[in-house]
């Protein structure tokens, strides 16, 4: 019998990769390191294996790769500059700062690095020092797409739209600019467009970037040599799994995860905070995690990966839940517990914004008695905008389609109102509330009020200057980090109605179902 073949792990690692099982892939990057460290392709292998941990949003894992890597990490450009975007997406300002300006001490013309410290800049609240790094770099003739994509960025508050819009336009020209950075340079443009008020320019670049998007992760980072990166816009499975989880969670199902006087311990701790994208998770997120005792995890993926250990997916096994023993719920809500504090810096309390936790508030009251949710809402008209002009990262495919995304306001709000419904008389165990992003930005210290009194922390005025903590938030972009709680953001579908279409009508009736004025 001939020997098996032994199977490549780095080409392996490849496959994985082109399969869509980034976290496979990462496993066998890291395999490989434990036992190659001074391997030829070590270094390539390293820097390869926390891009992809930058892609799927694990920070804190990109970081220490790149820490294990010692000294010699110190020389390598991109494993520099792939350290300061991690950093600079964990919150580690400082760190990314730091990373950039060891990143352009091996290359001072590194385009990316030029671009990214601009951007760490305007968070740390030096917009006219970030816009001038960019002239210094155009005068020094670096032209980039990112320089220009930055300087897109930074130029509603520098007062140079006029200007970004022209070098966006003419950089698009440029037939080689294709995938990830056209993508980026249309959805800037489109923003610009609307500073100018040209909607319909605003639109049709919109549109030309969703035909285009492939849900590439943070940082820009894709899947080399995958034939089709083209994500999917049909929700008919999600939509089938949101009925399932419905008729699962009834009211008589709920209370029979009541906590007893063995369990499970109360999680008072966790503070969750869901909905659909751009309806005002960050803002609360943001408002909540400024308090003393209080910290961010971001859109930590523990509930999920519960959900997901309960074969909650593809389709909710009822059976699993029901033969669920005290003891294992208990184990569960520990170990979320302890994971969302690690990813957070131990606080007290640990906000997690993940916008598909809303899925499994039934899950949550079985294993966490005491945790809070706030299912955010905003004027359905404006979520819709606000998605089919975003360039999202991974796994929002459905936003590249303005009906879709129609689609899944109709689902997610459904569900919501079943949440709403069935868990005061079936989980009144857990809290539930709606945090609703028009009443906050309108009346920001009565709302905020009544959302700290919620979670059970105590009043700090830290909470109406968050703001002026200086980190990344990936879901805002660079001119509106340090904006605070700002009315722009409302009815900004107005100027768009013309383009929507049957889709109106449809977004107009969810309005009417749920207390907005038509």
């Amino acid at each position: 019998m001939p020997p098996k073949k032994k199977i490549n792990p780095l080409e392996q690692a490849k496959q994985l990769e082109l399969k869509d099982d980034i976290p496979g892939a990462i496993k066998v990057y890291r395999s490989f390191l434990s036992k190659n460290r001074t391997h030829p392709s070590a270094m390539k292998v390293r820097i390869r294996a926390a891009q992809l941990c930058v892609m799927r949003g694990k920070h804190e894992d990109a970081i220490k790769l790149v820490e294990n890597a010692g000294l010699a990490g110190r020389d390598n450009l991109l494993l520099m500059y792939t350290l300061a975007q991690a950093s600079a997406y964990a919150g580690k300002l400082e760190e990314a700062h730091q990373a950039l300006e060891r990143t352009l001490e091996i290359d001072p013309d590194y385009p990316s690095a030029i671009a990214r410290l601009a951007t760490i800049m305007q968070y740390e609240g030096l917009a006219d020092d970030a816009v001038k790094i960019l002239d210094d770099a155009d005068k020094r003739g670096i032209e980039a797409w990112d320089i220009d994509h930055t300087f897109g960025e930074l130029a509603p508050k520098s007062g140079r739209v006029d200007e970004a819009v022209d070098r966006i336009k003419k950089r698009l020209e440029d037939s080689s600019i294709k995938g990830a950075p056209r993508i980026a340079l249309l959805n800037t443009l489109a923003s610009l467009l609307e500073k100018q008020e040209d909607y319909r320019g605003a639109w049709e670049a919109a549109d030309k970037s969703n035909q285009l998007n492939t849900g590439e992760g943070y940082g820009g980072y894709a899947i080399k040599g995958k034939k089709n990166n083209k994500t999917s816009t049909d929700l008919t499975k999600y939509t089938q799994r949101m009925h399932t989880v419905m008729e699962m969670f009834t009211v008589d199902f709920l209370k029979t995860f009541e906590p007893t006087d063995k369990g499970p311990e109360e999680r008072p701790e966790i503070l969750m905070i869901s909905g659909m994208p751009r309806s005002g998770t960050t803002l609360l997120e943001q408002i909540l995690s400024s308090h003393p005792e209080s910290e961010s995890a971001g859109e930590a993926p523990f509930l999920i990966q519960a959900a997901a250990d309960l074969k909650m997916y593809p389709d909710p096994n009822k059976k699993i839940m029901e033969r669920m023993s005290m003891t294992k719920r208990n184990k569960i809500g520990e170990k979320i517990v302890q994971e969302l504090q690690e990813s957070s810096g131990s606080s007290r309390y640990v906000v997690d914004k993940h916008p598909s936790n809303d899925e499994h508030i039934g899950l949550l009251s079985a294993v966490a008695p005491g945790a809070k949710m706030i299912l955010t809402r905003r004027d359905p008209r404006d979520i819709a905008m606000s998605c089919f002009f975003r360039n999202f990262a991974l796994g929002h495919g459905w936003t590249n389609k303005f009906d879709s995304i129609v689609d899944m306001l109709e689902i997610r709000l459904q569900m919501h109102d079943h949440w709403l419904e069935v868990i005061p008389e079936g989980a009144p165990w857990i809290g539930l509330m709606v945090g609703d992003y028009q009443a906050i930005v309108e009346n920001p210290e009565v709302e905020t009020r009544k959302l700290v009194e919620f979670t059970g922390m105590s009043w700090d005025d830290g909470f109406l200057n968050f703001s002026k903590r200086k980190r990344i938030v990936p879901t805002l972009q660079p001119h509106q980090a340090a904006q605070g709680v700002y009315k722009g953001s409302l009815a900004k579908w107005v100027p768009y109605s013309e383009f929507m279409g049957p889709s109106l009508d449809r977004l107009n009736a969810i309005c009417e179902k749920h207390g907005y004025p038509v």
